[in-house]
């Protein structure tokens, strides 16, 4: 691929194609429990981490000075992975849809995760899950997000510049990464960001949307209805 015209999506999975958070949330809890009482905070804010950043915060936090990370990543990845194969979660509506919408129109769709392989094929076995072209997971590239790394290796396997792929993100990590690497980006959620267009929900977006975001002058005076999503706006804070 090499047109102007030709285009590519780049979708987040954790928070932003699948409710993630609790699922993880658990099974930090479970293996902190299995030690102790779990300390107030001891599990906030580690969304966007991968999950031996994840393990390294809570022993920081903590205090733990004799236990392994890796072996607590394994303990915590095998419990995730579990959860998954038991569809305590599932793909969001909305995101389905807009893949299938996406594949339809003949758009490259990706997939780019902080998440290891092993643990997202349990959540691809779901029956009904999204089909990409491209798969990017975080025990692919040496740099996780926010480096630029995954959404610049996702890019190159598709034959596609950054700048002709739109990324979707829920997270500052996340918009930082695709940022970094030149991808235009559309933050999902309440939170601004420098860089990002802002839609409150997933189910705002849309394939003339997203296409949009990618080529805004080409695409902006379609009279299409569709053209932008929802009440979208560049965020500068």
């Amino acid at each position: 691929m090499t047109g102007m015209d030709e285009w590519a999506v780049l979708f987040d999975l954790d928070g932003t194609l699948v409710d993630t958070a609790p699922i993880w949330r658990s099974a930090f809890v479970a293996l902190i429990n299995g030690r102790q009482p779990v300390p107030a905070g001891a599990t906030d804010g580690l969304l966007g981490l991968t999950a031996l950043e994840a393990i390294t915060t809570i022993h920081r936090r903590i205090g733990w000075s004799g236990w392994d990370p890796a072996a607590d990543v394994a303990e915590v990845e095998a419990a995730v992975r579990q959860l998954y194969r038991d569809r305590a979660t599932s793909w969001q509506a909305d995101g389905v849809r807009l893949i299938t919408a996406l594949r339809a129109d003949g758009v490259p769709v990706g997939l780019v995760t902080s998440s290891s392989r092993y643990i997202l094929d349990a959540l691809r076995g779901h029956p009904g899950a999204p089909r990409f072209d491209v798969v990017v997971c975080g025990d692919d590239v040496k740099r996780t997000k926010p480096a630029p790394d995954p959404y610049l290796l996702a890019a190159r396997r598709l034959g596609l510049p950054p700048g002709r792929c739109a990324v979707v993100e829920d997270s500052p990590t996340g918009v930082a990464s695709a940022v970094a690497a030149g991808c235009p980006v559309v933050l999902v959620g309440d939170q601004g960001q420098l860089g990002a267009v802002q839609v409150p929900s997933l189910g705002q977006l849309t394939v003339s949307a997203l296409r949009q975001v990618v080529s805004p002058a080409t695409h902006g005076a379609s009279g299409d209805t569709h053209t932008t999503p929802g009440p979208a706006r560049h965020r500068h804070g």
